[in-house]
């Protein structure tokens, strides 16, 4: 009797060992840990802006005396707008490529800067917004493995365009001859930054970037608002070449990683 329980306990044993295997395949391997850094985000910045450039007068016209007469200004103010994009992680590197674009409030006026002959002509510089397309080159100090990483240091570098608005007014001996143009410029950027993750899905970062606007003709017409200074119906054209705008910015970022 003994050796016959032991017989079907032995057999019982055996004939379970195929279903136990079988649960043991059933059960899912875990899933791959995604790096902290990769994947597509999207966000909000804000903060502050300078830029400086020139403006030529390239032949006599009505707000200059002379040829090629002209002046620097330098435009400052807020700024504020978003960013998307994708990184990829490769160990402690991240690359990606990311689209931004902000409203400027970067402005100057100046009061008689082009000829003492007309100290009280105003002309005013503002720079309207502006919008990068960068690729971007990061590291991730301290990480290692598919952990927690919590800061980013990189460099981002591409293309830029942005709106310029370039206008003026006319004041004494002939005064209220106005002009106003605004012109969309292309250039380059480059650019550095560190961002903190806050979260799984949150990022924090402060970024400097530096776009170049590459210089253009400008066109307008000014136009008498003060008939009984510059006559009714007086129109004038205006030509006006640009410098190069360097513009410099400081932004704090926000973003939502998905």
């Amino acid at each position: 009797m003994r050796k016959y329980l032991i017989a079907m306990a032995a057999t019982a044993t055996l004939a379970a060992s195929p279903v136990l295997a079988a649960d043991m395949e059933l059960k899912a391997p875990p899933l791959p840990v995604m790096p902290p850094w990769a994947g597509s985000y999207i966000g909000i910045n804000g903060g502050g802006g300078w830029d400086h450039n020139t403006w030529t007068f390239p032949t006599l016209q009505f707000f200059n005396t002379a040829v090629n007469q002209g002046f620097a200004t330098n435009p400052n103010g807020g700024v504020a707008g978003g960013q998307m994009g994708y990184n990829f992680q490769f160990g402690q590197w991240v690359i990606g490529l990311e689209v931004a674009g902000d409203w400027s409030g970067m402005r100057q006026t100046l009061i008689g800067p082009v000829t003492p002959v007309f100290p009280l002509d105003s002309f005013t510089t503002k720079i309207q917004d502006y919008e990068t397309f960068t690729a971007r080159l990061g590291f991730a100090p301290g990480w290692s493995g598919y952990g927690t990483g919590s800061w980013l240091l990189y460099v981002k570098g591409g293309g830029a365009s942005g709106s310029v608005n370039f206008s003026g007014l006319s004041g004494a001996p002939v005064s209220g001859v106005t002009f106003s143009t605004t012109q969309r410029l292309g250039g380059g950027t480059v650019g550095a930054g560190v961002e903190f993750m806050l979260s799984s899905h949150f990022v924090l970062g402060v970024e400097y970037d530096y776009i170049a606007l590459f210089t253009e003709p400008f066109h307008a017409t000014g136009t008498c608002t003060t008939p009984a200074t510059c006559g009714a119906g007086f129109t004038t054209p205006v030509d006006v070449n640009s410098g190069v705008f360097g513009i410099s910015s400081v932004v704090g970022r926000l973003s939502y990683k998905f």
